[in-house]
């Protein structure tokens, strides 16, 4: 079976052939954290979630949080108001979505892990 040809590394100025992005000395280092954590698709995130999440944006896509504050802010991020652990049969229940801009998304996270440490 024929093989993929090699390719430069993509760091500029690098002209080592790889198989890959980047070279040896060029890859970035893969924290313990990203080493150990699973793929999206085995922590819930699969294609019913990616529907799903599309459609709330659609239906919202302003962020719910600022316009409780009077402030117009698109939403990029989709929030389970219960958690999916806690809560795994309200995963994909439209009622337990929140559409949320990225920094109130990354608020409201860092709070529940604060809240469950």
């Amino acid at each position: 079976m024929p093989y993929k040809p090699k390719q430069y590394c993509r760091f500029p100025g690098c002209n080592q052939l790889v198989d890959t992005r980047y070279c040896e000395q060029h890859k970035k280092p893969v924290s313990k954290y990203e080493e150990d954590r699973e793929s999206a698709s085995n922590r819930g995130y699969d294609r019913k979630w990616q529907r799903l999440r599309a459609y709330k944006l659609r239906l919202n896509p302003l962020c719910e949080e600022c316009l409780k504050h009077g402030i117009v802010e698109p939403a990029e991020e989709v929030h389970h108001i219960k958690s999916v652990e806690q809560y795994p049969e309200l995963r994909l229940v439209l009622d337990n979505l929140e559409s949320l801009s990225k920094s109130c998304h990354s608020k409201k996270t860092a709070e529940e892990n604060k809240k469950n440490v």
